[in-house]
């Protein structure tokens, strides 16, 4: 195997590990089990959603089913819903078509780092980050976000950057800790972007993966890094928003401000047809989009969700701060060893993350996607998993 894919999969090997050896893989599909691990909805489709896509399903023309790339009416629907919904203003030849917020973050890397190249990004990071990374030669720079905001650490950012800086990776809202990242904050960042890249002569680009974007509690505003500096890729995916992972499509918009845009459009469009496959999103999903970005996810429901889990689970004895956004709850574990209360609720027939492997150890997940009922049945498991830790210390 190739060094590039030998070093990127140390990166998957804890979290492999905790899929290959962990009660949850033997027990997960029985009926009483109780998944809170991954984002997969547990409760039926959006309303409208199997309806857009029959509907683009039936063809207009003979070559409806034909090679497709950016479908004109699909950049032109992210371009108005960019607008519409998040006040972002972007071309709709500024916006390339992807399978997923992976591909588009693949191609963003591809495009500006390869070998002895370094690329910064906050840790826990998203899973997926330090293995892509180490498959286009680069470095993963991580930098700790802090330990009782879960907010960015400016500082530490400026003091990881090098010469060999060619981007940094931000994810606001941030997955796991569910953190929004302020103006305030985004601005700082883009200061100290702004001087690294002028002291060492190039661009340090910022590639901004905001799948969580729609998915943000409590009406809080939810800035996007675009709008505070100007070499910026904007990543984005629509499986999180649509409650339906296994439907992919997504894609990558450069805001006006970024420089030399031609030349990144020529680039992004080469790498999308041969780098890594065909990188477009099915056509289906392309001629649906105009109709599924009228859709809604019911925010209310999921926070609804949200805000019984923290209290029901303070109340039994856990620790945990409120996201800001997401659909992922963060808490600390009773036992130092997150991997193994992650076993005990298995035991308990509960399946969680465990924040080991998510570069967060002492921590595990829970995903809001669980049904009400799952909810419901899984509480009074949480609280037997925490008595049983009680009990044995009394002992």
């Amino acid at each position: 195997m190739s060094p590039r894919l030998l070093k990127g999969l140390e990166y998957q090997t804890p979290i492999s590990k905790f899929y290959a050896e962990a009660t949850y893989m033997s027990r997960r599909t029985e009926p009483d089990s109780l998944d809170f691990t991954l984002g997969d909805s547990h409760e039926m489709p959006l309303p409208g959603f199997v309806e857009a896509l029959q509907r683009s399903s039936i063809p207009q023309n003979p070559g409806w089913y034909g090679y497709k790339g950016n479908i004109p009416e699909s950049r032109q629907a992210v371009s108005a819903a960019l607008q519409d919904k998040r006040g972002i203003s972007i071309l709709p030849e500024d916006i390339f078509m992807t399978n997923g917020t992976v591909v588009g973050l693949a191609i963003c890397l591809h495009i500006l780092a390869g070998d002895g190249d370094e690329v910064i990004l906050l840790t826990p990071p998203w899973l997926g980050y330090r293995r892509m990374v180490h498959l286009t030669g680069a470095v993963p720079v991580g930098v700790p976000v802090d330990t009782n905001t879960f907010d960015m650490d400016l500082d530490r950012i400026a003091s990881a950057i090098t010469e060999r800086t060619r981007a940094i990776i931000i994810n606001s809202p941030h997955n796991p800790t569910g953190k929004i990242f302020s103006a305030t904050t985004l601005e700082g960042l883009a200061a100290i972007l702004t001087d690294a890249s002028r002291r060492y002569g190039k661009p340090i680009y910022l590639i901004s993966d905001e799948t969580f974007s729609r998915i943000v509690f409590d009406h809080q505003p939810c800035p996007s890094p675009t709008q505070f500096y100007p070499f910026s890729f904007l990543v984005y995916g629509y499986s999180k928003t649509f409650m339906a992972p296994g439907q992919r499509i997504g894609y990558i918009a450069l805001p006006s401000t970024m420089p030399n845009r031609q030349e990144i459009r020529r680039v992004i469009g080469i790498l999308q047809q041969s780098a890594f496959g065909w990188c477009y999103p099915s056509v289906l999903m392309q001629y649906a989009l105009g109709d599924l970005e009228q859709l809604n996810l019911n925010i209310e429901h999921l926070q609804k969700k949200r805000d019984w889990m923290v209290k029901a689970l303070r109340d039994i004895g856990y620790k945990l701060r409120t996201p800001d956004a997401t659909f992922f709850l963060l808490v600390r574990s009773p036992w130092q060893d997150d991997c193994a209360f992650a076993e005990l609720l298995a035991s308990h027939g509960v399946f969680v993350l465990p924040g080991t492997p998510q570069e967060i150890p002492g921590y595990f997940r829970i995903s809001l996607t669980a049904s009400e009922e799952m909810i419901s049945s899984a509480l009074p498991k949480f609280q037997a998993a925490i008595a049983s830790i009680d009990t044995a210390q009394s002992l």
